[in-house]
């Protein structure tokens, strides 16, 4: 609601009442920062509410419902939703991992499309294995890369052949497509019948780490009504993206979100970088180290935010 709609002026026959207004916010936009849990600890808890400050609001979308959850800073907004609401949306099938099932990426972009409509510039979405090395690592990809609808890292495309599609970034690889479905990762196009949903060309990255505006939340809100459900994040966030032309950004910072560290040869399509602990530095973000310790030994040992302050 804006600041407007509160503050009524009174006019007497003498008197003029002059409210003032709180100054707009024309240098910092309204950002979200989500974290997708399923039995969020207390560490998450602890490093998100170091992320609460001016221009940023913190959640963290916890699809158990049973669990119990630790002290934690009541600055962070929690998402805790009835599952059985959100399918009826048609929210549910986008992690491959619980096909058929509402997860907690599901709840909470219905959440922001149903329930919280303050006008977010961007929304960070975030698997809690994701390593952010920095208090100020997503503030400062925000002030570097100021556009986009949808913020990931890489992809790569289906397609029937290699032609050049505006609006795809033409060093991302390009997979032809066969009848047969035997082309690289085509059991997520065959399984969740992309075909059905999207024409050609498709895309396919990784969604651990991303950053949406409200333009891409109302598209997924309107592929839910009209589908009665998801598909797999991987090729349903870049492909809609694409197809409705909203503009994608890929920035150098995403590519160790990747799906595994280890060097796989049969994933040099992906453009995966393999990184090892080595190559931490602070203004990337790591996919994946599972273990909160780690993250929490990891940013100790470097001191990254001693430094900055």
């Amino acid at each position: 609601m804006s600041e407007e709609i509160t503050h009524e002026y009174h006019h007497h026959h003498h008197h003029h009442y002059h409210y003032h207004y709180p100054p707009r916010h024309i240098e910092r936009s309204l950002n979200a920062i989500v974290f997708f849990t399923f039995q969020p600890p207390k560490e998450l808890f602890e490093f998100a509410a170091q992320l609460k400050k001016p221009g940023y609001d913190i959640f963290v979308s916890v699809n158990d419902n049973q669990y119990e959850l630790p002290e934690y800073d009541k600055d962070i907004t929690i998402i805790k939703l009835n599952s059985e609401e959100v399918k009826k949306a048609g929210y549910y099938n986008s992690n491959n991992n619980m096909r058929e099932q509402v997860s907690s990426r599901d709840k909470a972009f219905y959440y922001f499309n149903t329930l919280n409509h303050t006008n977010y510039k961007h929304i960070w979405f975030i698997e809690d294995d994701v390593f952010i090395p920095t208090v100020k690592t997503l503030q400062d990809l925000d002030n570097k890369y100021p556009d986009g609808d949808y913020l990931s890292n890489s992809y790569f495309v289906v397609a029937c052949n290699n032609d050049e599609y505006h609006g795809i970034n033409p060093s991302f690889p390009i997979v032809l497509f066969d009848e047969e479905y035997s082309f690289y990762e085509s059991w997520a196009f065959k399984d969740f019948n992309v075909k059905n949903f999207f024409p050609m060309p498709w895309l396919k990255g990784m969604t651990c780490a991303i950053r949406v505006s409200r333009n891409f939340l109302r598209e997924v809100d309107r592929f839910a009504a009209k589908h009665n459900r998801l598909i797999v994040d991987e090729v349903f966030y870049p492909s809609l993206a694409f197809h409705r032309g909203l503009k994608i950004v890929n920035p150098i910072e995403l590519t160790p979100i990747v799906y595994r560290t280890d060097f796989n040869w049969s994933d040099k399509i992906s453009n995966y970088m393999y990184w090892t602990e080595d190559d931490i530095r602070p203004d990337y973000l790591f996919h994946p180290i599972k273990d909160f310790e780690t993250q929490q030994r990891i940013r100790s040992e470097r001191k990254y935010d001693k430094i900055e302050k």
